[in-house]
């Protein structure tokens, strides 16, 4: 009687044979970027154009304004950020993550030759420069995060103590307030779609190009890195999909072959 023959065997054999494929092919994009990435040499801004993909590298530069960073206050361009709360299972301590989110604005990347503006509305994000307040459960959170608190519903106060009349106890949980950001000034690499806009650029310097996302572009990306560290962030993001999947399609194999 063959393996195949159990509804089981054969359950686990397919789930196996799908979900290693598709870590297998979301994995290898990211690899077949960063091949992309350093194999060919950025593009210098003032030669632009309508040329897709675009490749640049650069320092940012902020266009019209600037953020303020969620948790250190800091101006920059571009952020994300999470809040980890550490929670308690059968299986140990752990780190949660209860609320994430991200936020940009215009800004230009600028080389030796010129400026562009970039548009990062629908760009990934590869930001490597990460910034942590750690706060434990029952202490007050430095100013800036319990404004972020007080306007952000999805996040409770961890500054709770309960009150057992000889003295207080407290109750609030460990958390990790992360936010990753991209500062005027720091080293930018942009992949995405260039077009031209008449109004993008208006100072000496500046090209009328716009990079962002486009359907004639595979992927847009934003790292605060220069080529190989973008490549090397992108490529590292995708190595445990391809081994995952790798993995799983070896055990479906190997449970095909024993079951012939």
């Amino acid at each position: 009687m063959s393996l195949l023959d159990y509804p089981f065997v054969l359950t686990v054999l397919c789930v196996s044979s799908l979900v290693g494929a598709v870590m297998l092919w979301y994995g290898s994009k990211d690899i077949r970027t960063a091949y992309r990435i350093l194999t060919n040499d950025p593009n210098d801004v003032q030669s632009l154009g309508d040329r897709t993909p675009v490749e640049v590298e650069g320092a940012a530069k902020a266009e019209d304004g600037v953020l303020r960073s969620p948790f250190m206050d800091t101006e920059c361009v571009a952020y994300e950020y999470e809040v980890k709360e550490e929670r308690n299972s059968k299986n140990g301590r752990h780190w949660r993550t209860v609320d994430s989110g991200r936020n940009h604005v215009p800004f230009r990347v600028e080389d030796e030759t010129a400026s562009a503006l970039v548009d990062p509305r629908g760009a990934d994000f590869r930001f490597k420069s990460e910034r942590c307040i750690d706060v434990r459960g029952g202490n007050k959170p430095p100013e800036r995060v319990r404004e972020f608190i007080a306007a952000n519903d999805d996040v409770g106060c961890e500054d709770r103590t309960l009150d057992l009349k000889l003295f207080g106890l407290k109750t609030g949980k460990d958390r990790k307030y992360v936010e990753k950001r991209l500062d005027p000034g720091e080293s930018v690499h942009v992949l995405g779609e260039a077009r031209y806009d008449s109004t993008a650029g208006s100072e000496a310097g500046e090209v009328n190009t716009v990079i962002g996302h486009g359907e004639n572009a595979p992927r847009f990306l934003i790292s605060d890195a220069d080529e190989r560290g973008a490549a090397w962030r992108v490529g590292w993001g995708g190595l445990p999909y391809v081994l995952g999947g790798a993995v799983l399609l070896g055990i479906a194999g190997f449970m095909l072959v024993g079951s012939l």
